[in-house]
């Protein structure tokens, strides 16, 4: 199953679920209802899982690879959630020289650890209680991207771009403390390509065509499942 499938799948279950949970509560007595109040206001998910880079036209930035992080959500008001999120993404990156001929341009890869921190809002699609003992939400934010800002051989580096993240989820929610979520995060950062990228130092053709993107916004998904504390009355 590919990443997109799974993303359409994940999608498709939030925009289903809260409608149908919504109409489930009509008729029911308390003690019969699907809904339970949620018993805390704060949670903390330690979560691990994959990120699937976007491959872009050069091939010189972070590719897929396993991921670890944190999340910590607060209860402002009603569905509504504070949100910070970090993720540390264990990964590599090709690494070439413009100035030589094509067939000795790659010079092979190297390991890259990039730091995904965003703040942001997140809305429970049932409120401030579960359906069935699952909770939908929506959330996103925005942060910085990190990774290795000194200029390598080529002169191309990632720096720290600005970071926009969405993220559809699906918490499980028995009850007492513990609690379990899924995660389809849109990382959404630019990659800037250096000008020798576009400098013809050699009679091979350059890195990247002249007319092509220098600054290029691609969209990264991460997949991951967390185990939550809440707390916090």
């Amino acid at each position: 199953m590919d990443v997109m499938t799974i993303r359409s799948l994940t999608l498709t279950t939030l925009f289903v679920l809260a409608p149908a949970a919504a109409g489930a509560q009509v008729g029911h007595t308390p003690r019969s209802s699907p809904y339970r109040d949620l018993e805390h206001r704060q949670e903390l998910t330690f979560f691990g899982g994959q990120f699937n880079a976007r491959r872009e036209a050069a091939g010189v930035a972070p590719r897929s690879g396993p991921m670890v992080g944190a999340h910590y959500e607060f209860r402002m008001a009603g569905p509504a959630y504070l949100t910070v999120n970090s993720a540390l993404v264990l990964t590599d990156r090709r690494v070439i020289d413009p100035n030589k001929l094509l067939v000795e341009r790659v010079l092979g890869t190297q390991g890259v650890n990039m730091l995904l921190t965003d703040v942001g809002f997140a809305l429970n699609l049932t409120g401030y209680k579960s359906w069935h003992g699952l909770v939908p939400s929506l959330g996103g934010g925005v942060g910085i991207a990190s990774g290795f800002d000194k200029a390598d051989v080529g002169q191309y580096k990632f720096g720290y771009p600005f970071l926009l993240t969405f993220r559809p989820s699906i918490k499980f929610a028995p009850r007492g403390r513990w609690q379990g979520r899924i995660d389809a995060t849109n990382f959404i950062y630019r990659i800037r390509y250096p000008d020798t990228y576009f400098t013809k130092s050699t009679a091979d053709p350059t890195v990247l065509e002249p007319g092509a993107k220098r600054n290029l916004w691609t969209r990264n998904v991460g997949l991951t499942a967390g185990l939550t504390y809440s707390f916090g009355r």
